[in-house]
């Protein structure tokens, strides 16, 4: 029970990556509270799994501490951070709209940032926590049609090492995740609307198949675990199946 006793907010945490990392941490022994967009489909999960379920807009300020508030009015504290809140606008770089560069930079950036500060407050004020951010293997791997999706992940890495420095001697260690193409409903829609070829994917990938959602919940577990990582801070743990690894030709 690696997370005993411990209360894990998690954002982006009804669906996808976001849900098996709150069910993987639910099976060591945490409390979670889950933080998303989609406020039923946080109050859903949060029920299968035993905790609460909060509406929050990460790029907004005023909705993040008002979530925040909520979760620590609930549990009294926050111990891990996740943020997890992604969205996946694509398109060529020549005709991507201001409205889908704004909209990616606010969940996937500008969100990191918010939720970090205001969580980080709390956490500063106690004297430990755990952050853990979920950046991708796209923040050094370029993929067409992809601008701002790549640009926001590489600004997390970036604030992870910033935020890492910062607060390591005052008791908070900050790490990301780096996932490669993990097998989520996003990415299913991606294969449905013609935009991911699975054979291309997976011929690429050293492993030759996606990731599954449980093997980055499982990534990010150690990351937060302080008996697993407690001399870890400011590292980016890259989960791709060798993809970032990989320089040579794919016959």
């Amino acid at each position: 029970m690696k997370l005993a006793d411990r209360v894990c907010a998690v954002t982006g945490g009804a669906r996808g990556i976001g849900e098996a990392i709150a069910a993987r941490f639910v099976a060591e022994g945490a409390t979670v509270a889950i933080l998303d967009l989609d406020a039923a489909a946080a109050a859903r999960t949060a029920a299968r799994l035993g905790g609460t379920g909060h509406g929050c807009d990460v790029g907004v300020r005023s909705s993040v501490e008002a979530s925040v508030a909520e979760v620590l009015d609930r549990h009294g504290r926050i111990d891990v951070l996740v943020n997890n809140a992604g969205i996946g606008l694509a398109g060529p770089s020549e005709t991507f709209s201001d409205e889908d560069w704004n909209t990616s930079i606010a969940v996937m950036q500008t969100g990191v940032f918010l939720c970090s500060q205001v969580v980080g407050r709390h956490m500063l004020a106690a004297g430990r926590g755990v952050i853990v951010n979920i950046s991708s293997m796209n923040a050094w791997e370029a993929f067409p049609m992809r601008l701002a999706y790549c640009a926001a992940k590489a600004a997390v890495v970036a604030m992870t090492q910033v935020l890492a420095i910062e607060w390591a001697d005052r008791g908070i260690r900050v790490n990301a995740v780096a996932p490669g193409v993990t097998r989520t409903a996003m990415v299913q829609k991606a294969i449905d609307d013609g935009v991911i070829d699975v054979a291309a994917y997976t011929a690429r990938t050293p492993l030759h198949r996606f990731g599954e959602p449980d093997e980055i919940a499982r990534a990010v577990l150690f990351l937060a675990s302080d008996e697993d990582s407690s001399f870890v801070t400011g590292t980016t743990l890259c989960a791709d199946g060798g993809w970032s690894a990989m320089g040579w030709v794919v016959k």
